[in-house]
């Protein structure tokens, strides 16, 4: 009998919390993370040039607060990625892929809601971590503000999962799973234009940012750190994106993962 949708999260909720009981430093990380990265790009800041240079080239008006919430949309994307990813690498090295594959519930269904609960948690665990300092910076406004980047983090989370499944389609079949990923995690840092503008990117990669949901979780974090409330007609155009992008690569992901399966049981090799 194929397992429902809720016994797979269920058992992914025990798991990701079971994991995090016995690395606790891990969780450590998670909060302490984007108050590193801030400390170090304001460091840098300061030394090779100014705040008020930082914000005019970027365009916002609290850079401290733009750089806390953009560490922890990069990090839970790294997360997302890694978790998925990677998903059937871990099957393969534990020995239970053979198993995944030929269980009555479907590969695609499992590789997409398996890492759902770990997607979430390091999530809100990371904008969380930033809680404090937004408090600071603006008050309730703040704490406002990084609530509604939640929202988005979440809504981008859906096409990232996606895009995330399509890789580990590919790890199946190429049996080249480090590369692949080792290849991705760094492309997304560059393309999403985390801490500095993207127009300094050359074309193609600029043309190839807008592929990644990450550019625009993190332009929706660039806009609540320039204006005091948002434009809902720019968040709006943020959001339709993410959506269009959530269709795609979830459509692509199921067409991927169905066919690399069925190379795989065509092959026999695992």
């Amino acid at each position: 009998m194929p397992s429902t949708s809720i016994d797979i999260v269920r058992a992914s909720v025990f798991s990701t919390f079971a994991w995090l009981k016995n690395n606790k430093w891990l969780l450590f990380s998670m909060l302490i993370w984007p108050y590193l990265m801030t400390f170090l790009i304001l460091a840098l800041g300061i030394i090779y040039g100014s705040l008020e240079m930082y914000k005019e080239r970027l365009g916002i008006s609290n850079p401290v607060l733009y750089i806390l919430a953009s560490s922890g949309i990069v990090m839970s994307s790294l997360i997302i990625v890694d978790t998925v990813a990677t998903s059937a690498l871990y099957h393969r090295w534990l020995g239970t892929l053979p198993y995944l594959l030929l269980t009555p519930t479907k590969t695609y269904k499992v590789l997409l809601l398996e890492p759902i609960p770990s997607a979430i948690l390091s999530s809100t665990v990371s904008m969380l971590a930033v809680l404090p300092g937004a408090v600071l910076f603006e008050g309730l406004l703040g704490a406002g503000k990084l609530f509604l980047i939640l929202l988005i983090v979440y809504l981008g989370m859906l096409p990232l999962i996606g895009l995330s499944v399509v890789v580990a389609s590919l790890t199946l079949v190429l049996r080249e799973e480090s590369n692949i990923v080792a290849f991705l995690t760094p492309l997304i840092l560059l393309v999403s234009g985390v801490f500095y503008p993207i127009e300094i990117l050359p074309t193609v990669l600029r043309d190839l940012s807008s592929i990644f949901p990450t550019l625009y979780v993190v332009r929706a974090a660039k806009l609540t750190a320039t204006y005091t409330i948002p434009e809902v007609r720019a968040l709006l155009t943020l959001i339709s994106a993410l959506v269009i992008l959530t269709f795609i690569y979830n459509g692509v992901a199921g067409f991927a993962i169905g066919e690399s399966e069925k190379l795989i049981k065509k092959s026999g090799v695992v």
